[in-house]
C-alpha cells in the first residue's frame, strides 16, 4: 500500500474550501493517471484499489490518497508518477519538468533497451523504456492538467504539493512542489510526439507479388526469395500507374527487385512496410 498527501495552497484556500469543479476534475485526473500508469506497468484492473480521504491544514485544501495495487518486482506507482519521491529522482514528473512544456520530436529505443527522448529544439535525454508510452500519451498529459495545471491557473491557488503522510505538516517530507511559475509543464497537449514513425530502409529485395489491387495502394502482399511474406503499401507511383494501365501483364509471374522501407511506430512498436521503388522484372 502506498500513501501520499496531495495538497493545494494559496490565498483562495484560507477557509479550506475549493471550487467544486476543480476538486472533481482533480480527483478524476488522479484516478485516470494512476490507472493508466498501472496498466502500462502490466497491472490488472482488479488489482487496483484507490481511496481518497479529505484532510485539512489551515490555509490549504488537501487529500490523503491511498493506493493499493499488486505489481511485480516491488514497483511503486506513486514513485514512478512522482508523487512518492523527490522530483529529481527520474519520475514521470521529472521528465515533464525537463521538457518544460515542449513537444517531443522523436522517441527511439537505445541498444541497451532504454528510450531516448529528443525535444523539438534538439535536446535529448535517456529514460527507462516504460516512460516511452507514458510521455507520449495525451491522456496522461490531460490527467496532469486536471491535477496540477488547471488548479494553478485558477485565481488564488498558488502551489500544488505531494507530501508524506505525517499528521503535522512540519514533519512531512515534500516530494513535489509545483507553483504557478511552472504549471505550463503539465498542460494538456493534442500532440505530444511530432515524429511517431521511424523509417528504416531495408536491403534491396527480390520479390514476387501475391496480392495486388487496382483500386488501392494498401494491403498488397509480396514474398521474398527467403519465403518471407510482407503486407505492403505500394508507394511507387510510376509502377502503380503502369499496373493500372495494364502494362504489367505478368505481375504474378515475374520477380521484381524492390526497395522496401520498414516503418516502425516508436511508441507501440508496430511495424508496417512500404515499397518505395520497383525496378524492371528480374
Amino acid at each position: 500500500m502506498e500513501q501520499v498527501i496531495l495538497r493545494y495552497d494559496g490565498e483562495a484556500l484560507v477557509e479550506h474550501s475549493m471550487n467544486l469543479k476543480l476538486v472533481a476534475d482533480s480527483l478524476q485526473g488522479i484516478e485516470a493517471l494512476v490507472r493508466e500508469v498501472h496498466e502500462e506497468m502490466g497491472g490488472k484492473e482488479e488489482e487496483l484499489n484507490l481511496q481518497i480521504k479529505g484532510g485539512f491544514q489551515k490555509g490549504s485544501f488537501e487529500f490523503l490518497f491511498t493506493l493499493g495495487q499488486q505489481l511485480p518486482d516491488g514497483i511503486e506507482l506513486l514513485k514512478i508518477i512522482g508523487f512518492g519521491s523527490p522530483i529529481a529522482a527520474g519520475s514521470l514528473m521529472a521528465y515533464l519538468e525537463w521538457l518544460k512544456g515542449k513537444k517531443i520530436q522523436k522517441i527511439t529505443m537505445t541498444e541497451e533497451g532504454d528510450c531516448k527522448i529528443v525535444t523539438e529544439d534538439g535536446e535529448d535525454k535517456v529514460a527507462p523504456s516504460y516512460m516511452r508510452p507514458l510521455l507520449a500519451s495525451t491522456s496522461v498529459r490531460g490527467a496532469f492538467s486536471k491535477i496540477i495545471s488547471k488548479p494553478l491557473r485558477d485565481s488564488g491557488i498558488e502551489v500544488f504539493e505531494a507530501l508524506s503522510t505525517e499528521e503535522k505538516k512540519a514533519d512531512r517530507t515534500q516530494y513535489v512542489s509545483v507553483t504557478t511559475a511552472n504549471e505550463k509543464n503539465y498542460r494538456a497537449k493534442n500532440t505530444t510526439v511530432i515524429d511517431l514513425i521511424d523509417n528504416k530502409p531495408m536491403d534491396e529485395k527480390v520479390i514476387t507479388f501475391l496480392t495486388v489491387h487496382k483500386d488501392k495502394d494498401t494491403s498488397w502482399r509480396v514474398e521474398d526469395v527467403d519465403g518471407i511474406t510482407y503486407t505492403v503499401k505500394m508507394e511507387d507511383e510510376d509502377f502503380l500507374s503502369n499496373f493500372r494501365k495494364g502494362n504489367e501483364p505478368d505481375i504474378f509471374v515475374d520477380a521484381y527487385a524492390v526497395e522496401i522501407v520498414e516503418k516502425e511506430n516508436t511508441i507501440n512498436l508496430d511495424k508496417t512496410y512500404s515499397i518505395v521503388k520497383v525496378y524492371a522484372p528480374e
